[in-house]
């Protein structure tokens, strides 16, 4: 086989609004680390590439952009394309440059949250500015990584970690936002990939693990990529010829446990990151330092490339809520700005006729060999979820990753639905009718085993 792990800084060309928590109320002021997108190219009997980003994440806009420019350039289809976003909430989402995609009232240019904006009326110059910026950097090193593709071999360990921690607590009223330590409420596998040349240095790191990077929280003004910045930092420190690469899991409902504080969760300094970074790069660090071809079922496994892939779209429907209901909330005072606004915008869709009650829902499944999946959820997906897949292929290494594609929405599952709280809710404002069916996750399930089935 053959491969190239590059990597290229995309920190904001401006001071930018920062995504991902509704509270902050002005721009960044300033750079604590750069925000990198790297790109992965696997080459055997056919080549794929991942692409990952330090980014809150992207719409369908982006993901259709991006695709598009890559396809025209080198001709690889949107099947060998999977876009993977940290979902660090210390820098920006993303957006391209295809208007009928876009799901977006936000601008990185923005100099505060206004949740009652039309999509019309914001000025997305800088937007589109930044991801031309973003684009040719891929593009450019996409077209570099082809020309200079590395012979070697690829290895595959599966691992453990307690890095995470749900934050959903259990409660007779419901799920509760309090850190939950309980490990059949998170999952703790540490997947990782490992590239190796053919004179045994290894050139690249994929790490996979489902946890929120968001350390520091709302009050954090500097453009960050969170603990995912500080992992590659130490891992490319001790393996000086690599590239280390986070690819985002199923970790919707999970926090780093650096920030879970008592009965709730606090805002890390950038010291304490640090030292939760360096810890868990240490984590991964034994991990690789693991002689090949050690004994046991957590060892190193070579994977024999025999490159095969599909991807597939689905609908995830939800009920059907009144147009009084919506209303109820959209005049509860007690409801954030966001949800209210969200909640008003939807009454008035329904009295007009004008909604669907579903979402188009995007998966990606990359079979590396007869032993070895990717599997790429779109949005942002509840830990269950990711365990559950690989319940089904329990024979094999299964690498789940959830915000691939585009970031709209959370996906919850059924328990999540009964058990209320934040992930449950995010439906209201991802322009959906009333809150997503049970069957959503069996939905998920049955296309992802057919795509499988397909790629035998």
């Amino acid at each position: 086989m053959k491969f190239a792990v590059l990597k290229e800084k995309i920190t904001p060309h401006i001071p930018v609004f920062q995504c991902g928590f509704s509270a902050r109320t002005h721009k960044s002021e300033g750079v604590h680390d750069d925000p990198y997108a790297s790109v992965v190219l696997l080459c055997a009997n056919k080549t794929v590439a991942i692409i990952a980003f330090d980014l809150v994440g992207g719409d369908r806009s982006f993901a259709n952009s991006i695709k598009k420019a890559i396809y025209e350039k080198f001709k690889l289809s949107e099947d060998q394309i999977i876009l993977n976003f940290s979902h660090t909430h210390s820098v920006v989402a993303i957006t391209g440059d295809d208007p009928i995609a876009r799901h977006r009232r936000y601008s990185i240019n923005m100099e505060k949250q206004s949740w009652d904006l039309d999509e019309k009326d914001i000025d997305l110059t800088e937007d589109i500015k930044y991801y031309n910026i973003v684009k040719s950097k891929i593009l450019n090193m996409l077209e570099y990584g082809l020309n200079n593709m590395i012979e070697g071999n690829a290895y595959v360990i599966k691992g453990k970690s307690k890095f995470g921690v749900s934050r959903r607590y259990p409660s007779d009223e419901g799920a509760l936002w309090r850190p939950y330590f309980n490990e059949d409420a998170m999952d703790p596998d540490l997947y990782l990939i490992k590239l190796e040349d053919k004179a045994g240095r290894v050139r690249g790191i994929l790490y996979n693990y489902a946890c929120h990077p968001t350390a520091m929280c709302y009050s954090n003004y500097m453009i960050s990529a969170d603990y995912p910045g500080v992992v590659r930092k130490y891992l490319e420190e001790a393996f000086p010829d690599s590239v280390a690469v986070f690819l985002q899991g199923c970790g919707a409902d999970i926090k780093p446990v650096c920030s879970a504080d008592k009965e709730g969760f606090k805002h890390c300094t950038f010291d304490e990151l640090e030292e939760a970074g360096a810890a868990f790069a240490k984590e991964i660090q034994a991990l690789l330092e693991k002689p090949e071809g050690s004994c046991g079922v957590d060892g190193w496994r070579k994977i024999d490339m025999d490159i095969k892939f599909l991807s597939s779209e689905v609908k995830l429907y939800s009920e059907f809520w009144s147009e009084k209901k919506w209303q109820a909330i959209a005049d509860d005072p007690n409801e954030p700005g966001y949800r209210k606004a969200a909640a008003k915008r939807m009454a008035a869709m329904i009295k007009e006729g004008d909604v669907k009650n579903y979402i188009p829902y995007y998966i990606s499944y990359l079979r590396l060999d007869d032993k070895t999946a990717i599997v790429a959820l779109e949005n942002e997906v509840v830990s269950d979820i990711g365990k559950d897949i690989k319940k089904v292929f329990r024979d094999k290494n299964v690498i789940v990753l959830g915000y691939s594609n585009s970031v709209k929405c959370y996906i919850p599952t059924q328990k999540v639905i009964a058990g209320g709280g934040y992930e449950s809710q995010s439906f209201i404002s991802a322009g959906l009718p009333g809150q997503f069916v049970d069957e959503v996750e069996d939905i998920i399930l049955g296309r992802i085993t057919m795509l499988a089935k397909d790629c035998e």
